[in-house]
């Protein structure tokens, strides 16, 4: 072997060694996937069914969340899916979906949702949108920005323990459908962790779906 060859194999074993010292480095340098990769993640942890699976799409949980995504009355009525005047956490208990439909893309019945596919894959780039912009308004009354947050490095408190978590687009995304835009914009600007109906910290979903590679371009819907 000459001495290429050992600066070579001693530079691997280096890096191999720095990888088992420091594995929080490499992982945060280290992609987990695309924007479709980060899709089949959440939908596979929302539904509770493997990735791939069809019947994903319809599933409903004890509170009445629908779908691979888990939609609640509350966004589906901001995406105008769906009307009523009283829903989840607003005069109801659970997702009851005793209301009218719209009609958007052909969606007339909780039924018609459940079994089309298509509608689900578009309503969570349309939900993803939406939070975007709500989120990116409330800080830009507070002098601030969605884009100056992302790559930082924050530390929360994690029910009395501290957690940093480095601020990613995909991240960001994952954790405002778990806890709506207000959730995400309160944990930006005072710190303020939240979890949902079944004790699931909002910091889990920004810490577990960071690190995606996306861009606004890859959900935007106009």
């Amino acid at each position: 072997m000459n001495r290429d060859s050992n600066r070579v194999s001693e530079e691997t074993k280096r890096v191999q060694e720095s990888q088992k010292i420091f594995p929080e480095l490499l992982k945060s340098h280290q992609s987990k996937g695309n924007f479709l990769d980060l899709l089949e993640a959440l939908g596979a942890f929302q539904s509770g069914l493997p990735m791939g699976e069809p019947k994903q799409y319809q599933v409903e949980n004890i509170l009445g969340f629908i779908g691979k995504y888990q939609f609640g009355e509350p966004i589906l009525i901001e995406l105008g899916y769906y009307k009523t005047n009283i829903y989840y956490g607003h005069g109801a208990e659970k997702n009851y979906w005793q209301d009218k439909w719209t009609g958007k893309q052909g969606i007339d019945s909780k039924a018609k949702f459940l079994h089309s596919p298509d509608v689900q894959e578009l309503a969570i780039r349309e939900a993803f949108t939406l939070n975007w912009k709500l989120i990116d308004k409330t800080l830009k009354k507070q002098g601030k920005s969605l884009e100056s947050y992302l790559g930082q490095a924050k530390t929360f408190n994690d029910g009395g323990k501290l957690k940093t978590i480095t601020i990613t687009l995909s991240g960001i995304l994952a954790a405002a459908h778990l806890r709506g835009p207000c959730g995400m914009a309160n944990l930006l600007l005072k710190n303020q962790s939240s979890h949902d109906e079944f004790s699931i910290s909002i910091l889990r979903y920004l810490d577990e779906y960071s690190g995606y590679d996306l861009t606004i371009e890859d959900f935007a819907i106009s």
